[in-house]
């Protein structure tokens, strides 16, 4: 008998299909309808084997059970033959069963294939909208169009002409440059832009800096001029913003002034100190492949340590270009003053003979003028007086670069007390005197800010010194629209408009 409650034989066969045993002998008792079969054939299902419900429940010894005349024969039967009934043996359930069945495990609605699908969804999600976001604001998407956008095309100069004069990066690659063609009126006017970043002032500094795009070409791609002085939108470049743009790649870590002959080896790489010859070279490739000769106006430009470049090379570009250019230049946060002693003075002399700096008559006005100090005519302080090209100098008097390397200040100008605001009205009143000695028909631009970057910057369009930005300035002073005087010098402690 199965303790169900049916005799085994009443489960041969068919199972019932009303949900009631039909014996009306016995009493009702609900018949699961899950049955479960051994996998050997068994034609008469005499091996079958009903699944208890999970609410069937069960009594010890049959204690307050229903009475059944029948189960109590039939069990006096069993012990009168010496026989004793047992349960049969408990049948393989489902997992759904066992689960409740057993009472020992729950199945988690969250497996690891879900989760996992869950964290690669959102990070999938996170990967698109910062690509929509960038598409978005670099004007790619939907057509968008960045009124600022300059985005210009690299170009390198080419191997025989690498060759020929060794013109070469730091770590030997080929210098190049990007161009921007000018358009209508602008299509003969150039801006050529020195590019600046920093200097490497040994052997060792050089070697890492040549691992780097301040070294090299091989990892340039296109670069984004939109901004300031080369910005090609009219509404904030009105006067230029149709001129060819050329923003010349810094490669050699010696604001374009390194010549030296035969490359030298530090740590088994060879590097190249061939400043000179790259400025040189870019300028010829201009002339034959990209219509400089044909310029009516040109003006050199740059910024930081392409700002100090200007300074020394703003004459020998002059000589490079046909006598009938209008010709001016416009050097940008590169105008630093320094404090010599003897220490700094052999520093300067030992970086200069390193990168092969002295050679080479590209500012002959200053170097007749310090003919036993021809590393004098490297730093801005003592060479711009020199410059006899037309000139507008526009520069931070509190230099951001020049406050943390030259002064090593920790305070922002607006706050330094003591002994640090002595040092600041110093270095204003410094920078104020070089731009003084310059000639009557030079320009200059000297707000009280602690910028290093205004002329490719926002700044450019938002400073203002005797209600003048450096725009404003400038363009005035270039086409000869200035009333009084070129020198726009701010004399506050701090200007608001920074």
């Amino acid at each position: 008998m199965d303790r169900s409650g049916y005799l085994m034989d009443d489960l041969a066969g068919t199972p019932p299909p009303s949900p009631f045993h039909p014996d009306s002998n016995t009493r009702p008792v609900p018949v699961p309808d899950l049955w479960e079969v051994e996998d050997t054939p068994d034609p008469d299902f005499s091996s079958a084997r009903v699944l208890l419900p999970p609410e069937r429940r069960e009594y010890d010894d049959d204690e307050g059970a229903p009475s059944d005349p029948e189960r109590e024969s039939l069990r006096e039967r069993d012990a009168t033959d010496g026989n004793t009934a047992s349960a049969p043996e408990e049948a393989p359930t489902s997992r759904r069963w066992r689960a409740d069945l057993d009472g020992k495990r729950k199945n988690c609605p969250c497996s690891t294939t879900r989760i996992c699908l869950v964290v690669c969804l959102v990070v999938v999600l996170c990967v698109v909208i910062a690509a929509l976001t960038w598409l978005y604001l670099t004007g790619r998407l939907f057509g968008r169009k960045n009124k600022n956008q300059g985005e210009a095309k690299l170009y390198l100069i080419g191997e025989d002409r690498a060759a020929r004069t060794k013109a070469y990066c730091l770590d030997g690659s080929r210098p190049g440059y990007y161009f921007v063609p000018g358009t209508g009126s602008g299509k003969n006017k150039w801006r050529v832009h020195l590019d600046g970043g920093g200097s490497c002032d040994d052997l060792a500094e050089c070697y890492s800096r040549s691992l780097t795009d301040n070294g090299s070409t091989r990892r340039l791609r296109t670069r984004d001029t939109s901004k300031g002085f080369l910005s090609t939108d009219q509404d904030e470049n009105p006067d230029f913003f149709n001129w060819n743009v050329v923003y010349v790649h810094y490669c050699d870590g010696a604001c374009f002034t390194s010549n030296r002959p035969e490359p030298v080896t530090q740590k088994g790489k060879t590097l190249y100190f061939r400043g000179k010859a790259i400025l040189d070279a870019v300028l010829d490739d201009l002339n034959e492949v990209r219509g400089l000769t044909n310029a009516t106006t040109v003006i050199l430009s740059g910024g930081s340590a392409g700002g100090i470049a200007v300074y020394r090379q703003a004459d020998h570009v002059r000589s490079r270009l046909p006598p009938t250019v209008l010709y001016k230049v416009f050097p940008g946060s590169g105008l630093m003053v320094w404090e010599l002693n003897s220490k700094r003075e052999d520093f300067f002399r030992r970086r200069a003979v390193m990168h092969g700096m002295l050679d080479g008559p590209d500012h002959p006005a200053c170097l007749r003028a310090y003919p036993d100090d021809r590393w004098k005519c490297l730093l801005p302080q003592f060479a711009a007086p020199y410059v006899t090209s037309a000139m507008f100098v526009l520069n931070a008097a509190y230099d951001a670069w020049a406050l943390k390397n030259i002064l090593q200040l920790d305070c922002k100008p607006q706050s330094c007390r003591g002994s640090d605001r002595q040092a600041l009205r110093w270095y204003q009143a410094e920078v104020i005197g070089v731009t003084a000695n310059l000639d009557p028909g030079q320009g200059a631009f000297i707000p009280s800010c602690d910028d290093h970057t205004i002329i490719t910057t926002s700044d450019y369009n938002e400073i203002m010194v005797g209600g003048k930005t450096p725009n404003e300035a400038f363009s005035d002073w270039f086409f000869d629209r200035t009333i009084n005087s070129s020198r726009y010098i701010d004399k506050m402690d701090w200007n608001p408009t920074c």
